[in-house]
């Protein structure tokens, strides 16, 4: 199966554009190759392209960097329109609309002419184009080859774990699993430290790197492990902590219905 992988805020780092990049790409590798699945993972032109014998739908969903991404057909860009053809056949459909993006613009044409002439290929099977209220959406990006895919299946966005450095994530209670959720979607690569024993399971879904749980009996012992810590305050519950590291409060501009839903997430199977 081939993913394409869209970004959007890594997108607007400008000189760090490769590094978030790159930080994206490792992110989705190598957690796969933990669970012993083999992907082929590449940058090309503000996509990622993923190459897999599985179905990593479920995993591509829960990593952060990632706005969107689709299941896509590959083909030459001189047979896109036999592509189209062979993938609509068995659909059922009567309008439909044709969007091209021209990602390599050495293509010759522009966007707008060749979804034209992608179109016309469906005319001619009886069906109606319909920019606005179709059926079928048959969507196609242009790069080193061509594209194919139906649907954009959305991610939630954010930056690649590990581009903003580490922070300690003291866990508390569920309103901490909130708090470290947050971190990891700016960008924070969390060590999780508690009093007492603590569930990661729901925070491992996310995280790109293996999470084991350090017991601490102060927050003095965190200070040698990373520069800033996340705590679970809220606007109507803000404490002092006895400590040197920078105090990260993410849950700050939350209010109790976005904190819900947010642990929810982390509970989800």
């Amino acid at each position: 199966m081939i993913y394409i992988v869209r970004f959007a805020e890594i997108g607007l780092k400008g000189k760090n554009r490769g590094m978030f990049e790159n930080t994206l790409v490792g992110n989705i590798k190598f957690p796969l190759q933990r669970k012993g699945i083999e992907a082929d993972v590449r940058r090309y032109q503000g996509r990622i392209i993923v190459e897999c014998a599985e179905d990593i739908s479920d995993f591509l969903k829960n990593v952060f960097g990632i706005a969107n991404f689709s299941i896509a057909h590959e083909t030459e860009i001189e047979k896109v329109k036999e592509k189209i053809l062979e993938l609509i056949k068995g659909k059922k459909f009567e309008t439909f609309r044709v969007t091209v993006q021209r990602l390599n613009k050495n293509f010759g044409k522009t966007s707008q002419d060749f979804a034209g002439e992608l179109g016309a290929c469906v005319v001619e099977l009886g069906k109606k184009v319909d920019l606005k209220n179709f059926d079928l959406n048959i969507q196609v990006e242009i790069m080193d080859k061509a594209y194919v895919f139906f649907e954009k299946v959305k991610g939630f966005g954010g930056m690649p774990v590990g581009v903003e450095g580490k922070a300690v994530c003291l866990l508390e209670d569920e309103k901490s699993i909130a708090a470290c959720w947050l971190a990891m979607k700016r960008g924070c690569a969390i060590i999780p430290v508690s009093y007492s024993d603590f569930d990661l399971s729901g925070l491992q879904m996310f995280s790109p790197h293996e999470l084991a749980l350090v017991k601490i009996k102060n927050l003095e012992e965190t200070e040698k492990m990373a520069k800033a810590i996340v705590v679970n305050d809220t606007i109507d519950n803000v404490n002092d902590y006895d400590t040197k590291l920078l105090i990260l409060r993410p849950l700050i501009y939350y209010d109790e219905d976005e904190i819900k839903e947010t642990i929810k997430l982390c509970k989800r199977k």
